[in-house]
């Protein structure tokens, strides 16, 4: 009995870590679609935006609001108070995205990735972006934005 729930707890083990196409929490309101992302890093959007000199064509994590996802679901817009901030899916051989977000996601969006800028607009392409209820980064002295 104890080895067949050893081999049950291993095949799920390997069953969530497979794709890592998508995870989902016990309550399902916090997702990671495509690479998992660690949100120890992330800096608010809005900061990134401000100083998109410093970060640009650097790695850098960042968190903010979904203010929309696009028709694909290969890009969401975060607000940032200033220019967009677009986290992109890098494309596929198959000429499609690496990760998708449904369309009607709300909450915040943590992604990590490099940054560019182009047209005024600051995109950064990231191999995964996780959807959270809540704001992951501290957005100053005042504590995490709501």
């Amino acid at each position: 009995m104890l080895r067949c729930a050893a081999i049950l707890l291993g095949g799920a083990l390997l069953a969530a870590c497979g794709t890592g196409e998508t995870e989902t929490s016990a309550t399902g309101a916090e997702e990671t679609r495509g690479t998992p992302v660690d949100a120890t890093a992330a800096l608010p959007a809005s900061a990134v935006a401000a100083e998109a000199g410093v970060y640009e064509g650097r790695p850098v994590t960042v968190d903010g609001r979904i203010a929309a996802v696009g028709s694909t679901g290969c890009e969401v817009t975060l607000t940032t108070g200033s220019r967009p901030l677009v986290v992109a899916a890098p494309r596929t051989e198959a000429d499609g995205c690496a990760w998708t977000v449904p369309g009607a996601a709300q909450g915040f969006a943590v992604a990590a990735g490099t940054l560019r800028i182009a047209d005024d607009t600051l995109r950064l392409t990231a191999n995964g972006v996780r959807v959270t209820p809540v704001r992951i980064s501290d957005a100053g002295p005042s504590g995490p934005s709501p």
